[in-house]
């Protein structure tokens, strides 16, 4: 979100060759002048409307412009925010991310005078970010903690500040416990959970080393796992929409207490031995010019007004503390980068429940050219990486089964492509996908539906088993103009039943935006818009939801 100065609207009256009619002089005059005054008012009452981004006016500029590089959870601020931009005359930008993704954009660079992230001792193991952060000031509180079911809760005998990871473990391999959590790689609260739940289960705290890693636990801990997102909002919004897959859900406080107040039947449960607190620290960096500003910025963020306003708003818990009588232990996070890597590594390819892809692959005539160029360098980012940090973590998974079905007017063969635990033999397979990706030619028709209602029953079938996390993605350019329509793929998922496996629509190139949104919305599945964003970004923004 940019905040930034807007003009008053103003008119122009236009000439016209067309004949007037006649009218006698003093009505004539009479009629100009109410015209004109008219007119003043509708001017005047354009100009007292408040733009939504607006700072200052056009005759009074921004006196400073600020970039924050913020985490996609602080969005719920922005309004704040952009009140108190208004208030300074200032003018404040918001660019949001994910915890890999900024480092990738601090490494690079960049214009940014901070970051503002939920947690930032990832961030500070990076010797090229930690050297950038000149300070650094808490502003808030949220634990990522258990939220559990109403329902289940009273089934299990769960209680908070009593029941321990440990109990969870035991339910959850006993069948007795399914939940939801966001995908390490892509957020926080997936991140700090399952870093300070392997440094607990491991008995060895902050001291983890790689070989310490409690792997056959954290096995079976996720295998419980039904749900994943590639943030803490948008993963309370799938739980909401399938109720019945998940007795509860790893996140924030702050999203769990919401989602209570909202009456949709759910308790915070924090786990007896401790948790990992988000604290929003707000860091200055190296490069900016703006410490005076920032050090007024932090103190009305953490000003007793703006942390009523905080708390009231988001649910966070303000600087002050909550006034609850409780005392919650903090987790131990891992001191050590190669074992926090290790961990994400391990989670993707060992620890979580393996993954089966179904990519749905435009290969029309309009994809001729740079685009077909553009698909097959997205498919080879899961294969080969992209340098990035976040790419790293976006490759194909041990364990993975890849169905690739490249599509026309009419449906191709579709590759089938399975991965295992041997590296050597996986390479083997990566190296097959990656030649036939580069295979991949653009002529013919667009047939959409049709293409995914092809994968749709397979998928549906293995979704089912719950054994694997299951999900379709659809890369498309265009418009559907064969086969059967979005109307009748509604009434085949409609009569498929449950469960819906969910479709991710990338809008790229001429796709129609109203047909991916509502595929998307029918299937649960999200839409992505590659049309300002590079490809292989979003295929890496994807990878969070599979």
């Amino acid at each position: 979100m940019t905040l930034v100065p807007t003009s008053c609207c103003t008119n122009t009256l236009c000439s016209s060759d067309a004949r007037l009619p006649t009218f006698p002089m003093k009505k004539l005059l009479r009629f100009a002048f109410q015209f004109f005054l008219l007119v003043g008012v509708l001017q005047l009452a354009a100009c007292d409307k408040k733009p939504d981004t607006a700072t200052a006016s056009a005759t009074e500029p921004a006196t400073i412009n600020f970039r924050i590089l913020a985490g996609s959870e602080l969005k719920d601020v922005a309004n704040l925010v952009q009140t108190y931009a208004r208030s300074q005359n200032v003018s404040i930008t918001m660019e949001y991310s994910g915890t890999l993704d900024a480092i990738d954009k601090l490494k690079d660079p960049h214009t940014y005078d901070a970051v503002w992230l939920s947690n930032g001792k990832y961030l500070q193991m990076i010797p090229a970010v930690k050297s950038q952060i000149r300070s650094s000031e808490k502003i808030m509180y949220s634990p990522v903690v258990l939220g559990v079911k109403t329902s289940t809760v009273a089934k299990l005998g769960w209680k908070s500040g009593q029941t321990g990871w440990g109990d969870v473990l035991k339910a959850a391999k006993a069948g007795n416990f399914h939940f939801a959590m966001t995908n390490p790689a892509g957020s926080n609260t997936g991140f700090v959970a399952l870093v300070g739940l392997a440094a607990e289960l491991s008995g060895k705290g902050d001291a983890l080393e790689e070989k310490d890693i409690p792997v056959a636990k954290l096995k079976d801990f996720f295998a419980a796992q039904s749900l994943t997102a590639g943030s803490s909002g948008v993963l309370a919004e799938i739980v909401s929409g399938n109720p019945d897959r998940v007795d509860g859900m790893i996140n924030y406080e702050s999203v769990i207490r919401s989602m209570a107040a909202q009456n949709q039947g759910w308790e915070v449960i924090v786990p007896k031995e401790g948790v990992i607190t988000a604290d929003y620290p707000f860091m200055l960096l190296a490069q900016s010019k703006q410490q005076e500003f920032y050090n007024k910025f932090v103190a009305w963020l953490r000003s007793d007004a703006t942390q009523k306003q905080i708390a009231s708003t988001t649910y966070r818990t303000p600087l002050a503390g909550n006034g609850r009588d409780e005392v919650v232990n903090e987790l131990p996070f891992p001191a050590s980068l190669p074992v926090v890597d290790a961990i994400l590594q391990g989670f993707l390819n060992s620890y979580s429940r393996p993954t089966s892809s179904y990519f749905v692959l435009d290969t029309s005539g309009s994809m001729m050219g740079k685009r077909i160029e553009m698909l097959r360098e997205s498919m080879s980012s899961l294969v080969n990486g992209d340098g990035s940090t976040s790419g790293r973590f976006a490759l194909l998974r041990a364990r993975e089964h890849l169905h690739l079905l490249p599509f026309s007017n009419e449906l191709k063969k579709q590759q089938d492509y399975q991965l295992g635990e041997d590296r050597d033999k996986n390479r083997q397979v990566l190296n097959e996908i990656n030649s036939n990706i580069n295979k991949l030619e653009a002529s013919g028709g667009t047939a959409i539906f049709s293409a995914i209602a092809q994968v749709y029953k397979q998928a549906q079938v293995e979704l089912k088993r719950e054994e694997r996390s299951v999900s379709i993605v659809l890369l498309t350019d265009g418009q559907n103009t064969d086969g059967i329509s979005l109307e009748e793929f509604q009434r085949f998922v409609s009569n498929q039943g449950s469960p819906k496996v969910p479709v991710f629509a990338i809008m790229y190139g001429d796709a129609k935006q109203s047909e991916m949104e509502q595929l998307a919305a029918t299937t649960g599945g999200r839409m992505f818009d590659a049309r300002k964003v590079k490809l292989t970004q979003v295929m890496r923004d994807i990878r969070n939801y599979q």
